[in-house]
């Protein structure tokens, strides 16, 4: 009878083990900064712009792991770099700065991690260039909060993207250089 019950506790604890390591997060969709698109509207000035891409650089993780609980997913269908590119097209929309036939912008991200432990952060980095000029390259350090159980900790990190992406399209776009990847 002990036995029967050490085997059953064994069997329930295994399963919730493999269930947990399976599960994936989600973050909520991304929101247009204010303070982005105001930036956008100064710097352009009815400038139009596109994006005509934002790719991993070689050796980015696009789908880094949490802990035991498995990829981070930031947006149902979506990689990162699909993510960052769907956001900076709608800060651009938003400042009403987008036109597909506007300067393409091409992002390239040269660095992306996250820690899900205190000190927690999404550490970004992304290269940005058009056809009119070189460009240059912005970094973002976001500090969030995190928690001692995998799921919540995986949670915060899943929900700090959003935040971090907007973070780092700030310094894309309150760069001195911006105006100049317009090409006009």
């Amino acid at each position: 009878m002990k036995q029967s019950k050490f085997a059953l506790v064994a069997a329930i604890c295994a399963t919730g083990v493999l269930l947990t390591g399976c599960e994936t997060t989600n973050s909520i969709p991304y929101k247009a900064s204010a303070s982005n698109v105001i930036a956008i509207q100064q710097s352009l000035q009815s400038k139009k712009v596109s994006v005509s891409d934002v790719g991993m650089a070689p050796g980015v993780d696009e789908s880094p792991l949490c802990r035991l609980m498995g990829p981070v997913k930031v947006a149902p269908g979506k990689t990162l770099s699909q993510y960052i590119k769907d956001a900076f097209q709608e800060e651009l929309l938003m400042a009403q700065a987008y036109d597909v036939k506007g300067a393409p912008i091409q992002g390239r991200i040269e660095e992306l991690s996250f820690s899900s432990v205190s000190p927690a952060y999404w550490q970004i980095t992304m290269a940005v260039q058009s056809p009119a000029d070189k460009g240059y390259k912005v970094s973002v350090k976001y500090p969030f909060d995190t928690s001692f159980t995998a799921m919540g900790a995986c949670k915060n990190v899943a929900d700090a993207f959003g935040p971090a992406v907007q973070e780092l399209l700030k310094q894309v776009v309150t760069n001195p250089q911006f105006p100049k990847l317009s090409g006009k």
